[in-house]
């Protein structure tokens, strides 16, 4: 790989990257728009049964759906409560 020195910093060529993954240029992909990069100390096991549960590929997916599906939770959990406050009369 080839390493270029531009203002006293080197930054490697990003042309190999782009020969193995085919990217035609350095913009970031779709899927990183309106995103934070964090980095978690995870099981591995875990990982990869919610992985398999959850029918995707990546690990990656597997948190953000995880995640997705914590917030869907808690619609449930407020719509049954909704639901329980709710009055019902006979209609016939």
């Amino acid at each position: 790989m080839r390493a270029r020195n531009v203002n006293s910093k080197t930054y490697r060529s990003t042309d190999s990257r782009r020969a193995r993954t085919g990217a035609t240029s350095a913009a970031p992909r779709a899927t990183r728009i309106g995103k934070v990069r964090e980095a978690f100390w995870l099981d591995p096991r875990l990982v990869d049964e919610a992985r398999e549960a959850l029918g995707v590929s990546t690990e990656r997916e597997a948190v953000e759906m995880a995640l997705d599906l914590v917030g869907f939770r808690r619609h449930l959990v407020l719509g049954a409560r909704a639901l329980r406050r709710l009055v019902l009369s006979r209609i016939d």
